[in-house]
């Protein structure tokens, strides 16, 4: 016999109400999906969240039922946006276009941390970015691309991804810039 979790007692419809009232705003917001793809995250999340409640695997949950049914919906809003990136569009010019946004020229130079070259060269380079992060394993990817190509600030991020702290996500994403750097130099050892 499964046990009666704790959250049992919970009126769901009430609850489901006020969280989508604010998460389906903070999913176009914070990922910019629509609000058809907002609504599917929202629904599956909360599949999830109604069979781990049943199952009782919130019994010892350490925050709230509402930011534990977010960060859910954060996880899923990943998903989709993982499947979105699946349909990559190859421009006229040879470079990926990974949700019809554009890496900010600075932040291409902030990461990669090179002097001025010439137009073709960064055009190489921007594809050579989009390259290597989309092929980095999570939280990776998805911290250098909220970070560099959304423009978010670390506070963003941490909430997001679930960390307990900006710093934590300062300290995750220097080491992602590591992998990344490596990957980038091997890259260009080998093409140039």
């Amino acid at each position: 016999m499964i046990p009666i979790p704790k959250y049992s007692n919970i009126h769901i419809n009430a609850f489901a109400e006020k969280e989508w009232k604010k998460i389906i705003p903070f999913l176009q917001k914070q990922f910019g999906l629509s609000e058809e793809d907002c609504k599917d995250v929202f629904q599956e999340s909360f599949i999830v969240l109604h069979n781990n409640i049943i199952l009782g695997k919130l019994n010892n949950l350490t925050s709230s039922l509402s930011t534990y049914f977010t960060g859910i919906c954060v996880n899923k809003a990943r998903e989709a946006l993982r499947k979105n990136n699946k349909h990559i569009r190859v421009g006229d010019d040879g470079s990926l276009d990974f949700l019809n946004k554009d890496i900010k020229a600075d932040k291409i130079e902030s990461l990669l941390q090179l002097e001025h070259e010439e137009a073709s060269i960064t055009s190489r380079k921007e594809t050579l970015v989009r390259q290597i992060v989309s092929n980095l394993p999570s939280p990776c990817n998805e911290l250098l691309w909220g970070y560099f190509r959304d423009n978010l600030n670390m506070k963003t991020l941490a909430q997001m991804f679930n960390y307990s702290s900006e710093s934590s996500v300062k300290v995750t994403k220097h080491r992602c810039q590591k992998k990344f750097k490596e990957h980038f130099n091997a890259l260009i050892t080998q093409l140039f």
